[in-house]
């Protein structure tokens, strides 16, 4: 119960005892007076009633005697006027039966109203010849009390609800500070650090908000700090200090990482060697040689901005730069080589490089079937080959058996169109579970597929090309369609997982979409069903992310981020976003498993997540020295192939 509630009922229970007690002396006094008036009159009726005939009772004139009678009777408020005649032990009364109008039978029975009975002794000269009673009427007195019980509770009524009314105007005021401090310690439990801009002029509220404001200022900077210590162990460990790209240990990591995965599709792996950088070291000097390692990595950068954001990118030593695009198929590979030669030999109108020969560029295309050793003694082999050709010279290896290759981009897009139309997708799902002793599991994620001309081609061999022909939003709506269908055939334990693509939340019509489907689903359906989105994706398009995250908490959808640590970021998206989980890169977990020095990322990322109140899950556990090396740390559950591989739905 609210304070504020708490507050005014013990207004109206004050307000409530004061009436009773109120009420209670009032009554008794009306009820005190009302009896004495009436004892009075009565009183007073019977003495001038014996005197006036004591003459008449002398002459046994009875009908006289009567006739007084009545107009006593009729004079005041009597129930019975009775006279005694002591000669022939005789009564002469006149009553009538008492009459209580206007007042509540409730009212009357529970009210206990003693009626006065007055006497007075008929006497004429020394002789007493009756005797005169005389008993008031209730009517009357209950009539009385009552109006004016009534009269005290609508008064007191009135008075209380004009009370209530402005009390609780005045309340509101009051506790204003009360209910933004309220907000203020729900955004630290979120880890939003908000502060009180209104101090209120109260000494205890001023003095309880002041002292909130230092404690959110306090916890502002250790996680500022958090964050600042993350970014540089990631730096220091993972980075490139001249070009700002990632170093040959992190490229190794995320290839062990990628080349890991059981579903691979085609991938691209481009090796650029510069050409007399140790020349423009020793004539130029070192700035000049850091300069043309600087605009060889923004112009790296930049191009795998618009070919794919998962495309790994990095400096392998001194003169040689790396890429790892997956789902990229020989023809796209061969362009963008291409574009990146084109680019590269500007550097020369700048003075930027040694001379007109800036640099090699050898690339090949690899499939599943491919190991990391493989594929970089492939590409090795593609730019020893472009230096014996000559400068500024490139050459592209197609060393893809696989038979996703046999379907041009045409072709591709017919297919995916065709299972958009049909819904032809195949589903499969994998458990997330917690890490305990005995693991419960804590959702499933939904992966995608879909069978041509007999033969099965999971997201990896596809996904790439529904992102360049604008496919990707439909697909996903589709996918969402399938899982809505299916949590409502079946009675499901724990939920679903959909990843979207960052090209589907780009767009607001798709979100508007998502808002609308949601918002039909019943509570059961809608609970069963959650979303994850990628890193990548949101640091190409933070704004979109934070709207669709807002829309989800909306329609109280649980949401999580996939792939997180892959990317060289701020973090800082995380106090934005606030995801109900994250599921960190599985090079994080492959560290984990390693060196000591290796496994204090994984503690940094899960130490930062936990102060955000966020659950971690680590993915790609293959193993049980995996998983046995997790168990250090604080996770909230794991997902891999030694946890279970992905079953059909």
């Amino acid at each position: 119960m609210t304070l504020f509630r708490q507050l005014m009922m013990t207004i109206i229970a004050i307000f409530s005892l004061m009436l009773a007690v109120v009420m209670g002396i009032n009554f008794n006094t009306t009820k005190g007076y009302l009896v004495g008036q009436l004892e009075s009159t009565t009183q007073d009726s019977a003495t001038s009633l014996s005197m006036s005939v004591s003459d008449f009772m002398a002459l046994e004139d009875y009908v006289s005697v009567k006739s007084s009678i009545n107009a006593v009777f009729d004079s005041g408020y009597f129930s019975e006027v009775r006279i005694h005649i002591y000669d022939n032990d005789k009564n002469i009364i006149r009553s009538n039966q008492t009459k209580i109008d206007g007042v509540p039978g409730w009212f009357i029975n529970l009210i206990d109203f003693k009626v006065p009975v007055a006497k007075a002794v008929i006497s004429n000269g020394w002789s007493e010849l009756g005797q005169v009673y005389i008993t008031g009427s209730a009517g009357y007195g209950y009539h009385q009390l009552w109006l004016a019980s009534r009269d005290l509770l609508i008064s007191f009524f009135v008075i209380g609800s004009i009370t209530l009314i402005l009390g609780s105007i005045a309340l509101r005021y009051l506790f204003r500070p009360l209910a933004e401090l309220e907000k203020q310690a729900e955004a630290i439990q979120q880890r939003r650090f908000i502060k009180v801009i209104d101090v209120p002029k109260t000494r205890e509220l001023k003095s309880v908000v002041l002292s909130m404001n230092r404690m959110v200022e306090k916890l502002k900077k250790e996680f500022a700090s958090e964050v600042e210590t993350t970014q540089w162990l990631q730096a220091k460990a993972f980075k490139d200090p001249v070009s700002g790209l990632g170093n040959r240990h992190f490229f190794e990591n995320q290839m062990k990482s990628h080349f890991s995965e059981r579903e691979r599709g085609v991938d691209g792996l481009v090796l650029v060697g510069l050409t007399d950088l140790a020349k423009l070291n020793n004539e130029r000097g070192y700035e000049s040689a850091d300069m043309f390692i600087q605009s060889v990595a923004d112009i790296l950068a930049k191009k795998i901005l618009k070919i794919s954001s998962y495309t790994i990118l990095a400096r392998l030593s001194g003169a040689d730069f790396v890429l790892l695009i997956p789902n990229f198929d020989y023809a796209q590979l061969k362009q963008v080589v291409e574009d990146i030669m084109m680019e590269l030999m500007e550097l020369n109108s700048g003075s930027i490089s040694y001379s007109a020969s800036v640099a090699n560029i050898g690339a090949v295309t690899i499939d599943g079937s491919a190991g990391p050793s493989s594929a970089m003694s492939q590409a090795d082999a593609a730019l020893r080959e472009a230096k014996r050709e000559g400068s500024n010279s490139s050459k592209v290896y197609d060393l893809n058996i696989g038979q996703s290759m046999a379907i041009s981009r045409s072709s591709w897009k017919e297919i995916l169109e065709s299972a958009i139309q049909h819904q032809s997708f195949k589903l499969k799902k994998q458990k997330v579970v917690t890490i305990d002793e005995s693991p419960i599991t804590l959702h499933e994620e939904v992966f995608m597929g879909l069978e041509h001309a007999g033969k099965v081609y999971h997201a990896g061999h596809f996904v790439g090309l529904a992102e360049q022909f604008d496919l990707g939003s439909q697909i996903d709506q589709v996918i969402i369609g399938r899982v809505i269908e299916y949590i409502k055939s079946k009675k499901l334990e724990v939920s679903l997982t959909v990843n979207l693509s960052a090209s589907s939340y780009s767009k607001p019509a798709f979100i508007e979409w998502l808002n609308k489907t949601l918002s039909h689903l019943e509570v059961g359906v809608k609970s069963k069903l959650m979303f994850e989105i990628s890193e990548q994706g949101i640091l190409l398009d933070e704004q979109q992310a934070s709207v669709l995250a807002q829309m989800l908490k909306t329609q109280h959808v649980l949401f999580g981020i996939d792939n997180v640590g892959k990317q060289f970021s701020a973090f800082q998206y995380l106090q934005t976003l606030l995801p109900d989980y994250v599921k960190v890169d599985s090079s994080y977990t492959r560290m984990a498993a390693g060196k000591e020095s290796e496994s204090f990322f994984m503690h940094t990322l899960c130490k930062m997540f936990n102060s955000l109140n966020i659950e971690v899950i680590a993915t790609g556990v293959e193993s049980e020295k995996q998983l046995a090396a997790l168990k250090r740390f604080d996770l909230d559950g794991v997902q891999g192939f030694i946890i279970g591989r992905a079953q059909d739905m």
